[in-house]
């Protein structure tokens, strides 16, 4: 293991950790946190979106990263895969999708939630903590910092298509990283957050050479997925050299290239966990040093 380097400063307090969305990217997340903590940064706070905000709130809970370490490597498809009931489906097929709003039922993973989730509300938290997710009707960011942690994690990781929005208080809300791939500026500006240190996970199509897409089948899709990733990368960036602006120390780690774990690749968790660990150590002793 590596060890921690003494000379590596926390920063002004509040010290917030951001992780972004990325599809399965738990596990790169808790090998983020793993490396912070061998380079001695305890957050002050935790902020993520999809599949950050699911390690934010262990973590917030008090879970360390190798207890979530273990805890992901039980996880198995069938625990969370739980579509809709087949003829309620054919239904849909036949009315052409209308009404369908996913296919995924999510009961599932909020039952995983209820059980591993150390703290049920925001209020029980050891650490303070912040979720985002999307609300499409009105068309804006919804900001969790209170109440229900369970509705907050699941909102922020109903992906659309495949897991059916989260209803909440009359809303219908899907994954946070369609409007923040990184919850960057309603972190600094909820925790009064004096530095920040984040995690980015890149968006796959993003990590592919500039018209790849072109080359490929199913051209246009792959033009649309594209345009959405780089909208959403720029936004991100937009909020990191705002906060560099505004005077906040800002640290990033970027975890490009990474093993990416999915429903029929779970197995390749460890290895996104070791990566990131090692990767965060690297990227923040150099910048610790500038």
């Amino acid at each position: 293991m590596t060890q921690a380097n003494p000379t590596l400063k926390p920063g002004r307090r509040p010290l917030v950790a951001v992780m972004s969305s990325g599809f399965f990217g738990f596990f790169a997340h808790a090998g983020f946190l793993a490396g912070l903590a061998e380079l001695g940064l305890e957050p002050d706070a935790y902020a993520g979106s999809s599949s950050g905000a699911l390690v934010a709130a262990l973590a917030a809970g008090g879970v360390g990263p190798a207890e979530m370490l273990a805890g992901f490597r039980r996880l198995r498809k069938e625990d969370f895969w739980d579509p809709m009931p087949r003829a309620r489906f054919i239904k849909h097929l036949l009315r052409g999708l209308k009404g369908m709003t996913g296919y995924l039922q999510g009961r599932a993973f909020a039952d995983i939630l209820a059980r591993t989730l150390p703290a049920l509300t925001f209020e029980q938290c050891r650490r303070p903590c912040l979720i985002c997710a999307l609300d499409p009707d009105r068309g804006r960011r919804v900001v969790f910092t209170q109440g229900s942690l369970i509705e907050a994690v699941q909102a922020s990781g109903a992906v659309p298509m495949l897991f059916e929005p989260v209803r909440s208080r009359g809303r219908l809300l899907l994954d946070g990283g369609l409007v923040d791939k990184a919850p960057v500026t309603s972190a600094a500006r909820h925790f009064q957050a004096q530095s920040l240190v984040v995690h980015l996970l890149p968006s796959a199509s993003l990590e592919q050479p500039p018209g790849a897409y072109l080359r490929r089948k199913a051209s246009p899709a792959g033009l649309f997925y594209r345009a959405i990733d780089a909208a959403r990368q720029q936004n991100y960036q937009d909020q990191l050299d705002q906060a560099r602006r505004d005077g906040l120390r800002v640290r990033q780690v970027v975890s490009a290239g990474m093993p990416r774990p999915g429903p029929k690749r779970l197995h390749l968790g460890p290895a996104a966990f070791d990566q990131a660990r090692r990767r965060t150590i690297k990227a923040l002793q150099s910048q610790g040093r500038r």
